[in-house]
């Protein structure tokens, strides 16, 4: 509850909802109803509150009578929302480096997110965690993040990639049949939450490429979390410790606390201040790896309850029908049947 009341999403991003909310005809104070943003807020360039975001999605949700605002939001988006870091993301020489970029400062436009860039074979990844999920309208944010980072990717190389995804965790809402033409294609029901696409496009130049203007707005980047005291990646660095042990058995907080040079009850204090706990990361990593595995056509069912742990092949199967609902053969079927 403590984060729903720190500063959180850029105003910017608010700015645009409520500018989109008025050309449909919705003035701005209704939309603004009860959330408690100041008008100041709005005009100093600040941030709001995960609560104050979140309600003023509520509002947007009740007025326009659409859940999808997340999605219009993404739509609408430009790299001058992004502040300096939009232009830092336009000087970038690939879209390899623009979305290292992106990952690396998304805390200064939103800290409930972390990002992470991961390369699977043809395939590039780019996870999503969420560190605020029980906050209220998460789906909405997750849309605007989701739609928001499609859109610069092609925005950036100037064309539509062909191969890009948005993979959802859940099933597909009602709504999405609106949205479904003007959104990159999704896959619902994965269990994960990441945006997919060839890896070859990570090369894509770009036109805008400047390699001093980047390292001048990066170095100006790490001047502003370093003044607004942003917190760290803790959660994409024990996601890479614990990608290290995949397949070897996870290690316990004190060996994974050793590691990143903290003491135990440190990287304790430090997750519970972002609502997690070690050992829901451990058991979010296994079932990544997991979903993963069996998305590899190559390896046997047998070969992945040995590889995760799982003594009986049986194990993994109800352990894989409690996440997603099927069975690892149906969700490798479901998921493969495009060639994806």
């Amino acid at each position: 509850m403590q984060k729903l009341f720190k500063d959180d999403v850029h105003v910017e991003y608010a700015i645009a909802l409520l500018n989109i909310l008025e050309q449909q005809g919705i003035a701005r104070d209704r939309a603004l109803m009860g959330t408690g943003i100041r008008p100041s807020q709005l005009e100093d360039g600040g941030r709001l509150t995960t609560h104050q975001d979140a309600t003023l999605l509520t509002n947007a949700v009740r007025l326009t009578n659409d859940p999808g605002i997340g999605y219009q939001v993404g739509l609408h988006s430009t790299l001058t929302w992004h502040g300096l870091l939009g232009f830092g993301l336009m000087s970038c020489a690939t879209l390899r480096d623009a979305l290292e970029l992106w990952s690396e400062f998304l805390d200064l436009r939103t800290t409930t997110f972390n990002l992470r860039l991961l390369q699977r074979g043809e395939f590039v990844e780019l996870h999503v965690y969420d560190l605020a999920p029980k906050a209220p309208m998460r789906s909405c944010a997750v849309d605007r993040l989701l739609t928001m980072t499609t859109r610069l990717c092609e925005q950036l190389t100037q064309r539509v990639l062909p191969d890009m995804e948005i993979w959802y965790r859940n099933n597909e809402p009602l709504h999405f049949f609106r949205y479904r033409k003007r959104v990159a294609s999704a896959r619902f029901g994965t269990g994960l939450c990441q945006i997919r696409f060839a890896a070859k496009d990570l090369d894509i130049p770009l036109v805008h490429a400047n390699a001093s203007t980047y390292r001048h707005i990066k170095l100006q980047c790490e001047r502003e979390r370093a003044r607004l005291r942003r917190s760290d990646d803790l959660v994409v660095r024990v996601a890479d410790l614990l990608e290290c042990y995949e397949g070897q058995g996870y290690p316990g907080i004190e060996d994974a606390a050793r590691t990143l040079c903290m003491s135990s009850r440190t990287l304790k204090r430090k997750l519970q201040r972002l609502g997690l706990n070690f050992r829901g990361l451990v058991d979010e990593a296994r079932k990544d790896a997991v979903l993963r595995d069996v998305l590899n056509p190559v390896l046997r069912m047998e070969e992945i309850a040995a590889r995760r742990g799982y003594a009986d092949p049986a194990n993994l199967t109800r352990a894989f029908r409690r996440w997603t609902g099927e069975s690892p053969t149906k969700y490798r079927a479901r998921l493969l049947s495009t060639g994806s």
